[in-house]
């Protein structure tokens, strides 16, 4: 099996994060499964932090365009599963209706499985507009009544400090917990890191559960269920429903119509 895993990072200027990505998925999806990570082509962000530039709605079109013909390079490459690696979730309805191997967010994975794991789910992020993103996210998937609240670490820690942190990660793991705890008090079973590399700094070092409440590994959740979903397609038969709100039209028509999306990127 052959996972696509799309980060919305210029992931070559992150060595460690891309390492930790490929050591991670060694540990959840075992030699069977090959997972290749791919990001934004660098200088994608002009030197700014994503964490910054994808809040606005134009700048998420545009810097995130590529994800689109990334879907369908990894599609007709053979891939068996493309995860949207990142919770600002781009073009998750425009990439389901593209191709018919699975797309997974990792947003939706982590929540629906969170809902497995407790009553009642909080999301912690690592910067106010990722977390309004994430709310947003949340709201899509009508998601309102199982998560409490939508917040982030104080002080904020974007992509280059996060990436920094890997090295010496006492203090923003210490900033995670004191926004998991709150969330907790107020009602909270299970904990989702809401953002990529926040999320992956907690899994290196081990945070798995804080007083008790889980925390979600949202990566290796989202290349299992990547898997699940491969599975199925392949043993029962289910896939994407083409109905309603992922109707695909003719592919040639797509390619045709949008040639540009037939080649590749990063």
């Amino acid at each position: 099996m052959r996972i696509w895993h799309q980060s919305t990072t210029e992931i070559d200027s992150l060595g460690v994060y891309r390492d930790t990505l490929v050591a991670h998925a060694k540990v959840v999806l075992g030699n069977d499964v090959d997972l290749s990570v791919h990001g934004m082509p660098t200088g994608r962000y002009l030197g700014r932090a994503p964490s910054d530039a994808l809040g606005n709605a134009m700048l998420h079109h545009v810097i995130l365009e590529p994800v689109l013909a990334n879907v369908l390079q990894a599609e007709k490459e053979g891939y068996d599963a493309f995860v949207i690696g990142s919770f600002s979730e781009p073009f998750l309805r425009e990439l389901r209706s593209a191709v018919d191997i699975p797309v997974i967010s990792i947003t939706e994975a982590s929540l629906f499985v969170a809902c497995s794991l407790g009553k009642y789910v909080a999301a912690v992020s690592n910067a106010p507009t990722t977390a309004w993103m994430t709310r947003l996210s949340v709201q899509s998937h009508g998601m309102d009544a199982r998560v409490l609240e939508v917040t982030a670490i104080d002080p904020p820690l974007h992509e280059p400090a996060l990436a920094a942190a890997f090295r010496e990660p006492a203090e923003a793991i210490a900033c995670f917990r004191a926004a998991a705890i709150k969330a907790i008090n107020a009602g909270a079973d299970v904990i989702i890191p809401a953002e990529g590399m926040l999320a992956e700094l907690l899994w290196s070092n081990g945070v798995r559960e804080i007083e008790g409440a889980a925390v979600v590994d949202v990566f290796g959740t989202s290349w299992a269920y990547a898997d699940m979903l491969v599975r199925l397609r392949l043993t029962s038969g289910m896939q994407v429903s083409r109905r309603w709100h992922y109707q695909r039209p003719d592919p040639d028509y797509l390619r045709e119509l949008v040639p540009q999306l037939s080649g590749g990127s990063k």
